[in-house]
């Protein structure tokens, strides 16, 4: 009785752990499986980013499945919430890493949650891809982390030549919330001789009636923030212009700010695409445009899956290492976004940037 009961058990757990341990098994299909990871916000305030790079992931591993998977073996996707959290994301990252299936892993979506995460991915030498642009994330120098995504220090360095060189604007008012994209905006405004009025980094709604000597009040935080200090000026009657990170580039802030972030400038490294094979794959996929971070995750995915199939091809199976190096060995990958090759620490080694009024 105790074996009959050990072998229901064990029957039990390979059935539950997925295409590639029951094919070991000899229990499964004849096609070998493998995977890759994405880590997002599918609940919470954040949710809407998670689904837009859901559907984008999944279009690019159907895509890829559909020409014959990679080295002969056919893509899962796993995709695991963490809420843009940072203690969420840790323990995501290791659900992925036990994993030994999954070869390297998409995420995460907040400078926050992608900080404390690289540690776990560095640990395990599992490649992780993201879209942060906090400057932190690749100056550990972790071999295994990508970001395919301008710095904030690039960001916040060209914002500040816009305002300056292109609408003529002298003096300006720094509300923090990346530090990195604020001092670098700063810094690059002082230096075209440009005046700063004001900056601040605490209790921001506090500031508005200081706005009022600003041409331009830059914004270095997140969508919710930034609506409500926005709001919060017009009410008072400050008309200043506004502009900020790719924070501000999230439905939130037109939801919570209404018409009062009509004008408001952003920069970011994700394009807004309006037409293309992509674009009508995922309309069909979803029913819907997909968002700018969308068309970055499409990207990301393909990315690491040409990295895994150069890996396989090279070591003759999946393997962590190989990824890793396929990855840091790319060079001028037709992306979307643009050629898509990363340098020494792991940044997109040309990035573009946009600049967009709502």
């Amino acid at each position: 009785m105790s074996l009959s009961v050990l072998f229901v058990l064990g029957w039990l757990l390979v059935a539950c752990a997925g295409p590639s341990a029951r094919l070991r098994a000899g229990l499964g299909s004849t096609r070998p499986v493998v995977k890759i990871g994405l880590v997002a916000p599918f609940e919470g305030l954040h949710r809407h980013l998670g689904y837009d790079v859901l559907y984008a992931v999944k279009l690019a591993v159907r895509e890829r499945n559909a020409a014959g998977g990679v080295g002969g073996y056919m893509v899962e996707l796993v995709a695991l919430d963490d809420g843009n959290d940072a203690s969420q994301a840790r323990w995501q990252a290791r659900k992925m890493i036990v994993d030994s299936d999954v070869m390297g892993v998409i995420g995460h979506f907040s400078d926050e949650a992608a900080l404390v995460a690289v540690d776990e991915y560095y640990r395990a030498g599992l490649a992780l891809i993201t879209q942060v642009a906090a400057d932190a994330v690749t100056e550990r120098g972790y071999s295994e982390v990508f970001r395919l995504y301008a710095r904030n220090d690039l960001l916040g360095a060209k914002a500040a030549r816009y305002v300056v060189e292109e609408l003529g604007m002298s003096r300006l008012a720094v509300l923090r919330g990346s530090h990195d994209l604020a001092d670098a905006f700063l810094q690059t405004a002082e230096q075209l001789g440009a005046t700063i009025v004001l900056d601040a980094d605490t209790d921001l709604t506090f500031h508005v009636s200081r706005f009022a000597p600003a041409e331009l009040v830059f914004f270095s935080g997140g969508a919710v923030e930034g609506a409500e200090v926005i709001a919060q000026a017009r009410r008072a009657g400050i008309e200043v212009t506004f502009m900020g990170g790719s924070g501000l580039d999230s439905p939130q802030l037109e939801q919570i700010g209404g018409e009062a972030v009509g004008g408001v400038f952003y920069i970011t490294a994700a394009p807004r695409i309006k037409a293309g094979d992509f674009v009508a794959a995922y309309q069909d996929l979803t029913g819907r445009s997909p968002g700018p971070q969308a068309i970055v995750a499409y990207d990301a995915a393909r990315v690491l899956l040409e990295a895994l199939a150069k890996a396989i091809e090279s070591q003759g199976r999946p393997a962590r290492s190989a990824v890793v190096t396929e990855l840091g060995a790319l060079q001028n990958y037709p992306g979307l976004t643009g050629p898509i090759t990363f340098d020494d620490k792991g940044d997109l080694a040309a990035p573009k940037t946009y600049i967009y009024r709502f």
